[in-house]
């Protein structure tokens, strides 16, 4: 079993959807059974902040 751990993301104004999604891949590389997702997603809680948050559902697990 092999678990990945995200914390504290704090997505906010100096977020790069770029280097996201190179942490997404390599997330996805390692085909966990597990991941989860601690602390604080964003840095104020705005609804754009959320938005790029979403890209959190391109992790894919084992089945």
């Amino acid at each position: 079993m092999e678990i990945v751990q995200l914390s504290d993301l704090h997505v906010g104004s100096q977020f790069r959807e770029e280097t996201f999604q190179k942490v997404i891949d390599e997330i996805n590389l390692l085909k966990p059974s597990t991941v989860v997702i601690t602390g604080d997603l964003t840095n104020e809680g705005l609804i754009e902040q959320y938005e790029n948050v979403k890209m959190i559902s391109q992790i894919k697990v084992k089945k």
